[in-house]
């Protein structure tokens, strides 16, 4: 696979997903107005809260990954054409770095998880058990999607490297 192909199907996938981002933000936008304008009950307003912030991640991160990517595809096919150096300098660096910080969002799952507890074991009234439900959406459907992206910049990070066109990355 050359590496032109490697980038095309890396960022066709990262665009795909990031459209089915913005899809769940707008689903939990929806989700969230019904429930505070509707329902109006303590779980309720509870849970639109935490969705309203799983819509606002989805809307600004699937939405800005979305926009970003044609223009962004487009600058790594030239200068992988034209510097294969800095490609694999600047390509290589920001790839190895996308795939660390996978690590921190799961930690940041982890901690949403973690808070979803204490609010229906510690807190236990009706909006912090709506608290709980959010939160444990927002990291289920995190935990989710970051499993394939994740493995998606793997096997980017590896392929790029099996055609030399940056270093191998270290072992993790």
């Amino acid at each position: 696979m050359s590496v032109t192909d490697i980038i095309d199907s890396y960022f066709s996938g990262e665009k795909l997903e990031s459209a089915w981002i913005v899809l769940a933000g707008a689903l939990a936008l929806a989700a969230a107005l019904a429930l505070w304008l509707v329902a109006r009950e303590p779980f309720a307003k509870g849970l639109a809260a935490t969705l309203l912030l799983t819509a606002t991640l989805g809307l600004i991160v699937g939405g800005t990954v979305y926009l970003r990517t044609d223009a962004q595809v487009a600058a790594l096919h030239e200068l992988e054409a034209t510097d294969p150096d800095r490609f694999s300098a600047t390509e290589g660096a920001r790839i190895a770095t996308v795939v660390k910080s996978f690590g921190h969002y799961r930690l940041a799952y982890a901690v949403a998880t973690l808070l979803a507890l204490v609010c229906v074991f510690l807190v236990g009234r009706p909006v912090f058990h709506g608290l709980a439900v959010g939160l444990l959406i927002l990291a289920a459907l995190g935990y989710t999607i970051d499993f394939f992206a994740e493995e998606r910049a793997r096997t980017y990070q590896r392929g790029l490297a099996d055609a030399g066109a940056i270093p191998a990355p270290a072992e993790s």
